[in-house]
């Protein structure tokens, strides 16, 4: 298997483990004070909006050629750093 094809179905399974917390931590929020509830979907929406960008980019990648393809990576990392950053600001203390 080529470098590209692997690095693409690790990315599948990083997306679907974003979708797994992303639905954990609306479990979570349903379960606040209604006044953390507010602040929890606010994050939950920015990280869906963030993970439709993220698909959107992963498809690009998907689509991608060889010599369009290094860029599409880069494109999607950003995005993935984003969106990593984001979770870890909503889950820590």
């Amino acid at each position: 298997m080529n470098f590209k094809k692997t690095y693409e179905i690790k990315m599948q399974a990083r997306l679907n483990e974003l979708r797994d917390e992303i639905d954990e931590l609306t479990k979570k929020a349903e379960q606040m004070e209604v006044n953390l509830q507010l602040e929890y979907y606010t994050f939950i929406d920015e990280l869906q909006v963030k993970l439709e960008i993220a698909n959107q980019k992963f498809e690009r990648l998907n689509q991608a050629g060889e010599e369009d393809w290094e860029e599409f990576k880069i494109e999607f990392e950003l995005i993935w750093k984003s969106l990593r950053e984001l979770i870890k600001s909503v889950t820590s203390p």
